[in-house]
């Protein structure tokens, strides 16, 4: 039996996944933690690939992350799925500016959009700059100019918000996009307008987006901000030539608020009279007493069921603060080890970054080897394939889990029509090379990598997003907080075993451990006391404690103090976290 028919046998064991995979015409699928959806997400895809898509036709499967991208192909090319020239599987960025901006510069009479670069991080901040001298008086504050322009840019706002936001907000916007456009850049959120203004003024290019891709799937589409939402709704419910749609997501899941992302869309979505909505409801990663506890937080909705039994759930006050929380993580996680649980399986969720840093010092002083990532970055195609090339070379060939024919795999598909032979005989030197001289400077491997090929690579449209974060992974390392990092200490990023996973509650979305350990869950810190007045931000802060509750496949340890301490000094006492009474553990 082959890999695809296997998945489908799979589905028909649950009755609403195989409802969805047999749903004719637009398809919603409300999808809760744990619930397979990225399984049925691609399992449809490829079923429809090899019996209603006929070549030279194709489908369009857009996520938010690279890494969510990575793992859509990874299971699509273990399904069986061939590659075709309309087959498309990226982030919503890059189908912008590869399958819209760029091949239709042209029919719109905007031959420069065919040559247009993403701005890097330092260009953007410096056309801020530059606007916001141009328009604001010598005692105008600029202090929040900028998130007010872009909060309205990632909401693609009306003339009518943009004027409630004032006409000094909307001049410096207005500005900055040209300042880029005659460098010929746009940021990230000028190639989604761009892509929506395109596709909704020009019938012509829907005609042929629709006819390239006549199936459209959208994985998390309560993460995605209002300009995918506007594409979908121009490319599938024109009412002329549409796509059919097959979108999976949660609006209990959305967590990136900070973006523009609105989740009551793929709600609204949903209730469309011409669109069939599947609700799963059964978790297959937790245990029973995890997925009580989560039902608990659902308010209302139907409660999710699971087969596997047991499951653990605990809150602990630790009266001494921080210091005590993570004297108790320490003592969670040798208890866990000490049960046969391995380091990579237990993981520690924290509302802000400084406290991931803080109990990640704590934990290696106990010599519990700990990860928290760096903020300096992203991590995306190129920036992992950074990374592991690293762990390759200065970790062990066996150690470091790594191969170097799944290496030089990334290395073909990030180098693309700028592959050669020569090309992995080159990366293959440089890697060895490397063996002898663990402590050289990261930076100085970035920069041999990108003088090996990446840095024509990352001319490619297809890498936009790649390219930037790269840059900003290069100056973090040359001149930036990470500057001296030697590449033995980057390939510390990559390893996936041995280690405890320290990372924020927000970060945390997508990933399952045996265990976890959740601190900070005092009033104030979790949720935020800047969210207690803010209805929108409070019920952001509740979909993180959830989302973190369901990382846990057997084992959620919570641990909280009562009180929070301000960054003055100040010590407020309000109690543990309102989420951890709603549920009774507090």
């Amino acid at each position: 039996m082959s890999a695809l028919s296997q998945s489908i046998e799979n589905l028909k064991a649950n009755a609403r996944q195989w409802d969805a995979f047999n749903a004719e015409g637009h398809c919603v699928v409300i999808a809760p933690p744990g619930s397979g959806k990225t399984k049925l997400l691609t399992t449809r895809l490829a079923y429809d690939l090899a019996n209603k898509i006929p070549r030279p036709h194709g489908a369009a499967c857009i996520t938010l992350t690279n890494a969510a991208a990575d793992e859509l192909r990874g299971r699509a090319d273990q399904l069986g799925v061939e590659d075709r020239p309309n087959l498309f599987i990226g982030t919503v960025h890059s189908f912008a500016l590869r399958k819209i901006i760029e091949p239709f510069a042209s029919v719109v009479k905007r031959p420069e959009l065919a040559h247009i670069s993403i701005a890097s991080d330092r260009q953007c901040a410096q056309a801020y700059d530059e606007a916001t001298q141009g328009v604001l008086g010598r005692h105008d504050d600029p202090k929040y100019v900028r998130s007010t322009i872009e909060f309205n840019r990632q909401r693609l706002a009306s003339d009518e918000e943009w004027a409630r936001s004032g006409e000094m907000i909307k001049q410096v916007a207005l500005r900055y996009e040209r300042k880029l456009r005659a460098e010929g850049l746009l940021d990230f959120l000028g190639v989604v307008t761009m892509a929506v203004e395109l596709v909704e003024q020009h019938k012509v290019i829907r005609r042929v987006l629709t006819a390239q891709y006549p199936h459209l799937y959208v994985d998390e589409y309560q993460d995605l901000a209002p300009g995918l939402d506007r594409l979908v709704r121009a490319l599938c419910f024109d009412y002329v030539l549409n796509s059919e749609l097959f979108a999976v997501g949660d609006p209990d899941q959305a967590l990136y608020a900070f973006t523009g992302t609105r989740p009551e869309l793929l709600s609204e979505l949903s209730q469309r009279s011409d669109v069939t909505t599947v609700e799963l409801d059964h978790n297959y990663r937790c245990g029973q007493a995890i997925i009580q506890l989560a039902n608990l937080l659902r308010h209302g909705k139907a409660p999710m069921t699971g087969n596997r039994h047991g499951g653990h759930v605990s809150a602990t006050r630790c009266p001494g603060g921080p210091d005590d929380q993570y004297r108790h993580v320490v003592r969670s996680i040798r208890d866990a080890r000490e049960r046969g649980v391995p380091l990579h399986e237990i993981a520690v969720l924290c509302p802000l970054n400084a406290q991931c840093e803080a109990i990640t010092t704590a934990l290696r002083a106990n010599k519990i080897p700990a990860h928290a990532r760096s903020s300096e970055y992203r991590l995306t195609m190129v920036t992992a394939f950074t990374e592991s090339c690293a762990a390759w070379a200065t970790q062990g060939r066996e150690t470091s889990n790594y191969r170097l024919g799944a290496l030089l795999s990334r290395w073909r598909a990030i180098l693309g029509p700028h592959w050669s032979r020569e090309a992995d005989v080159a990366l293959t030197r440089l890697l060895m090379d490397y063996d002898t001289r663990p402590s050289e400077p990261a930076s100085q491997l970035l920069s041999e990598l990108l003088d090996t090929g990446l840095r024509s690579a990352l001319q490619q449209v297809a890498l936009a997003d790649d390219a930037v974060e790269v840059n900003r992974m290069a100056s973090a390392l040359r001149s930036g907080p990470l500057r001296g990092l030697a590449v033995r200490d980057l390939a510390e990023q990559a390893l996936k075993v041995d280690r405890v996973e320290v990372t924020t509650m927000t970060s945390s979305k997508g990933l399952e451990f045996d265990v976890v350990i959740l601190t900070g869950a005092d009033e104030g810190s979790m949720p935020h006391y800047l969210s207690a007045s803010d209805p929108a931000k409070l019920t952001e802060d509740r979909r993180k404690f959830y989302v973190s509750v369901t990382r846990a496949r057997d084992e959620l340890r919570v641990f909280y103090s009562g009180f929070v301490t301000t960054p003055y000094g100040r010590r407020i006492s309000k109690g543990p976290s309102r989420f951890l009474r709603e549920v009774d553990l507090a």
